[in-house]
């Protein structure tokens, strides 16, 4: 396992701006771990809910550069870009047009999730929302939904439309249960999955840890494949800085 690059495109590492981390110092903490196990990218993806009091694009912006700043003091060298990951809404399009909304570093894509037991009809209306405004989807954590998990030709069905797939680390390795595990498996020998990103929360439990899978990508599967996953093709659609 020898490159030089591994991004976490999936985090909730901003300080007080929702469930993720609440502190500056937790942050940092997070970020020490990140960058322990080799991740050199994150893209900062705090929650969008309808209805709750979510941070702006220009304040997800304004807390990275602090964050940044303070990482540089420490030596912590980690890039951090800007995000959101939405809960998906049926009026997303006119948060879209106020813009209050942060796509993936300003690129065209947006990581989107849904409940759990969403049915996959709705899932796909969703997708098809999102891309009606010009957008291009990214399904958040794949595994976490029930209708998904029953048949992974929907899963199929959705990329085929054009919609990125992305996996939590901790369930490529086992840390979500064996049954999750064995489906996103699947899903990586079919070569279904495209993001891998470590949803982190905290840094005792939902740790930005993208080692552990980083490893077990590159023992278990072909390492093109493995590079494209964990930081090409982020670094390719989001237009991460290297």
């Amino acid at each position: 396992m020898g490159n030089k690059y591994q991004v976490d495109m999936h985090c909730h590492i901003l300080p007080g701006i929702d469930d993720g981390s609440q502190s500056m110092k937790t942050t940092i903490k997070m970020l020490r771990i990140a960058a322990q196990c080799g991740t050199t990218h994150m893209v900062a993806t705090p929650h969008f809910k309808k209805g709750h009091h979510n941070a702006s694009p220009e304040t997800i912006k304004h807390l990275i550069e602090e964050v940044q700043g303070i990482a540089a003091e420490k030596n912590i060298d980690v890039k951090i870009f800007p995000g959101n990951e939405i809960m998906f809404f049926s009026d997303l399009e006119e948060a879209f047009d106020a813009h209050r909304i942060q796509t993936m570093n300003g690129t065209e894509y947006l990581l989107v999730e849904f409940y759990p037991d969403e049915d996959f009809a709705r899932i796909r209306r969703g997708m098809e929302t999102v891309q009606s405004l010009g957008l291009h989807p990214v399904l958040a954590h794949v595994e976490r939904f029930l209708a998904l998990r029953k048949d992974i030709g929907l899963v199929e069905e959705l990329k085929d439309m054009g919609c990125l797939i992305q996996t939590n680390a901790s369930s490529v390795t086992g840390g979500q249960g064996f049954k999750t595990k064995q489906f996103v498996k699947k899903l990586l020998k079919n070569e279904i999955i495209d993001l891998v990103g470590t949803d982190a929360h905290h840094y005792e439990t939902r740790t930005p840890e993208m080692g552990k899978c980083a490893e077990y990508l590159y023992k278990k599967f072909d390492e093109d494949y493995a590079d494209r996953i964990l930081f090409k093709n982020a670094i390719e659609y989001f237009g991460l800085t290297q």
